[in-house]
């Protein structure tokens, strides 16, 4: 039973968060590639070069929603396996995201979905990691910068709040998902060590070029 339910929660969370939301969405506003403008990137920052703010918040709730509803279902829906079938659904949640089987396994990277994953887990730890991150957008005006930083300390986060889960399964969990979102920021980190990192501009939408 407890197999069975691991199968349907991660088949039904990868599908879920292989919905490439901001592909769709510019593709149905523009008629264009979301993957052949700017970064190439299907998250909310690329959506907001095309589309403006409005849409880069819209794409980043449908992003975090597609991790946390999932693992929400599961964590109400299945009442044996304690927290192994809510992580296995927010990992094949992120998994979706960044290997959509709709875009022929290349997506996003994760940070959106996973913060919808881990608001379900650990809303305390994920929450300061917001915080963090906002904080971090603010002084520098790049948001790999503060994603990067928010993944690495949400380890920490789920420490110090004690939000680790039976048999520390949610901290093992932050942690690989950590090293997953930085490592798909090597391309960002290594900009942002040349200076070359584009920033984040505060306004309604960027002229395109």
């Amino acid at each position: 039973m407890i197999f069975l339910s691991a199968v349907l929660g991660m088949l039904g969370g990868y599908i879920l968060g292989s919905i490439p939301t901001g592909y769709l969405i510019v593709k149905l506003l523009t008629g264009k590639d979301i993957r052949e403008i700017g970064s190439g990137n299907i998250g909310a920052t690329n959506v907001k070069r095309i589309l403006g703010f409005k849409w880069f918040f819209i794409v980043l709730i449908l992003d975090a929603a597609k991790g946390f509803l999932p693992v929400f279902i599961m964590q109400n829906l299945s009442k044996t396996g304690g927290e192994i079938l809510p992580v296995l659904t927010g990992l094949a949640a992120i998994l979706g995201h960044t290997f959509t089987i709709f875009l022929n396994f290349k997506g996003g990277k994760g940070v959106a979905t996973g913060l919808g994953v881990f608001l379900a887990l650990s809303p305390f730890s994920i929450l300061s990691c917001v915080f963090v991150f906002l904080v971090l957008l603010f002084m520098f005006n790049y948001i790999s910068l503060g994603s990067i930083i928010s993944a690495f300390l949400l380890p920490a986060f789920i420490f110090i709040y004690g939000e680790s889960g039976e048999y520390g399964l949610i901290f093992i969990f932050s942690v690989l998902s950590a090293v997953f979102v930085i490592y798909r920021h090597i391309e960002n980190i290594k900009r942002l060590i040349e200076g070359t990192e584009n920033k984040f501009e505060f306004k309604k939408k960027e002229e395109e070029k």
